[in-house]
């Protein structure tokens, strides 16, 4: 619903939060460009809030060189829910990418770290100078996750954090509880990782959330430069 963006998303005519401009354009174009730039051509919108005004501004994705597909939901279904609700659209391993971020790194990196080390899924992480702010995520001598940290004011320092990319097998949708809405974060990703079968995928550069002002007024200023 991007509840925390409201008082900015209604000075843009109460968009949908992936579509909120950076830099003068939709965050959603500008990942979609991403993926397309490497070479991911069929991508499924999970879509609820603000649908039609998705459909509307991105269409079958004819200009951007890919496929779009949409998975609608009728009623909130969490991230988890969302996915599950997709899983008809999918053949094989997927890449998964949340909606408010935008990590912008090679994504078959992360798919690569997967089916080399044999986990069901992989997270893209970045390191951030002070995670103070954020969840972090913790893990083994061989790279395996073995939990997430919620947000720790207390915690000064550098950390790796999730950037909100993914790559699953497709036996990880067995992890989704099969009805009601669920949530990825906090529900299936621990769950995976209290079995060893989530692989973190160490990630240069910087990625860009824009779940709060504070972080849209950031990505916002950064790209209009």
């Amino acid at each position: 619903m991007g509840t925390r963006l409201k008082t900015l998303s209604s000075a843009f005519g109460d968009l949908p939060k992936p579509l909120m401009p950076i830099g003068g354009r939709p965050l959603l174009e500008r990942q979609i460009e991403w993926l397309a730039g490497h070479r991911v051509h069929d991508i499924v919108l999970c879509v609820g809030h603000g649908a039609e005004q998705v459909r509307a501004a991105l269409g079958e994705g004819e200009r951007f060189g890919v496929r779009l597909h949409y998975s609608t939901e009728e009623e909130p279904l969490g991230t988890a829910g969302a996915l599950r609700l997709a899983r008809g659209h999918v053949r094989g391993p997927a890449l998964v990418v949340n909606g408010d971020t935008l990590a912008p790194c090679d994504p078959w990196v992360v798919e690569r770290t997967r089916w080399e080390t044999g986990a069901l899924g992989a997270i893209a992480l970045f390191q951030v100078p002070d995670a103070s702010a954020r969840g972090r995520v913790e893990r083994d001598g061989g790279g395996r996750i073995t939990r997430f940290v919620e947000k720790d004011a207390a915690y000064r320092g550098p950390a790796w954090v999730n950037g909100g990319l993914y790559a699953f097998a497709p036996r990880a949708w067995q992890y989704i509880p099969a009805s009601g809405a669920a949530s990825l974060e906090r529900e299936v990703l621990p769950l995976l990782a209290s079995e060893r079968r989530l692989q973190g995928c160490e990630t240069d550069g910087e990625f860009w959330d824009i779940g709060t002002p504070a972080d849209w007024e950031r990505a916002d200023r950064q790209f209009s430069a």
